[in-house]
């Protein structure tokens, strides 16, 4: 049950990003993130009300998880949203693939969990894939690590890769500690916060910002729309199977992801982008098992 809920999690936030693509010619970075996390709230609060059997009771454990969840979120979806921006789809969003390379080698570096072997292998595929995603012909070998380093768009792509590394382990805790137990509820809290963290910084903005959203309302709705289904999907997920797997079937979304960036906005170096990316999951599935 975990698997079909954790791909169809996948499918559905695989189109987030060609949607926030298209939103992002007029609108600012910031705007996007709060308008699309405020759409879905309504929509989580039903799934949490009409899916929860009894309001759940919580602890100081609830508490630390959906916060730093919140915290965190909202960092990471600013940094993505703005590489978004910066840079092509189909060359931005496999780079997030990069979260489970973090979360080995904060495991081995803070608690001395040394991979094995298929682990490590895994790894280099990932730098391997990043590596061949990021290569231009003609150019030295080197140009790749240059671009890995110094492009602004790659390195905000990473830094939410790093951050979604840590957060699986935060609502898996925020979940455990609802009793009764209540992945969507969860969820909701979860986005309800991250909205109020976002919240003043979109009322410095000002009304002209938030006006720019209505430039695209069938992108906007349907962004807020997946933003109010997936979550809950993940969620349930994330309650029935292992953080590490599920995870690695969220990032099968970066290879529709590249396809629909070819398919919709017509991003070329699918040739290149598309194997690049099989070869980066393929590492993350290597991670994971």
């Amino acid at each position: 049950m975990w698997i079909l809920l954790a791909l169809s999690a996948a499918t559905l936030t695989s189109f987030n990003p060609i949607l926030y693509k298209r939103i992002l010619k007029d609108a600012d970075s910031l705007i996007v993130v709060w308008g699309v996390t405020l759409l879905a709230l309504p929509l989580l609060g039903l799934f949490a009300i009409a899916l929860t059997p009894q309001f759940p009771k919580v602890d100081r454990l609830f508490a630390i998880g959906v916060l730093g969840s919140a915290g965190m979120n909202a960092v990471a979806h600013l940094a993505s949203t703005r590489a978004l921006k910066l840079a092509d789809v189909s060359l931005v969003t496999p780079l997030l693939i990069f979260s489970p390379v973090f979360t080995v080698l904060i495991s081995a570096f803070f608690l001395g969990e040394i991979p094995s072997l298929r682990g490590l292998v895994g790894v280099g595929l990932v730098l391997l894939g990043a590596y061949w995603l990021n290569y231009r012909s003609g150019t030295n070998w080197f140009t790749p690590f240059k671009s890995l380093a110094f492009t602004p768009a790659v390195a905000l792509v990473l830094l939410a890769g790093l951050l979604w590394a840590i957060t699986p382990l935060l609502e898996k805790t925020a979940i455990l500690h609802t009793n009764p137990e209540s992945p969507r509820f969860a969820a909701f809290v979860v986005d309800a916060l991250l909205t109020i963290t976002l919240t003043p910084a979109v009322i410095a903005r000002g009304k002209s910002a938030i006006i720019k959203l209505s430039l695209h309302r069938r992108e906007f709705f349907l962004a807020g729309l997946i933003a109010g289904i997936a979550p809950v999907l993940g969620y349930t997920a994330f309650s029935l199977g292992f953080v590490g797997y599920v995870t690695t079937l969220f990032k099968l979304s970066a290879l529709m992801t590249v396809f629909w960036g070819f398919l919709f906005l017509k991003e070329g170096g699918m040739t290149q982008r598309l194997p690049a990316s099989l070869v980066m999951v393929t590492g993350v599935i290597l991670i994971a098992s």
